[in-house]
């Protein structure tokens, strides 16, 4: 099935000591990538910086971000492989939308 046109969710945390240049500069990259694989950021929301839910390393805060993507399943996973690269990336979730 790989070539369909799918939906996903990308729930991303990243670094707090990264300042808002940096964090477009990750969201451009990551924008770039889905564009390589012919797919559109559809909507995107950040939710600034918040406590986390539990310590990642040393951090007790990330900037949150929410994006909705439309693209194919080598595209999700070449996304997936970047992010897992992507030093400022602290955790990120990407999940195919049913329906």
């Amino acid at each position: 099935m790989e070539g369909w046109v799918r939906h996903y969710e990308l729930a991303l945390v990243l670094n707090p000591e990264v300042d808002d240049d940096r964090v477009g500069s990750v969201m451009d990259r990551i924008k770039r990538v889905i564009g390589d694989f012919q797919g559109e950021v559809v909507s995107e929301d950040s939710w600034g910086r918040r406590k986390l839910a539990y310590k990642i390393g040393q951090h007790v805060e990330g900037h949150y971000h929410l994006a909705h993507l439309s693209m194919d399943g080598e595209g999700a996973k070449s996304l997936d492989n970047a992010l897992k690269l992507t030093d400022d990336v602290l955790r990120h979730m990407l999940i195919r939308e049913d329906g």
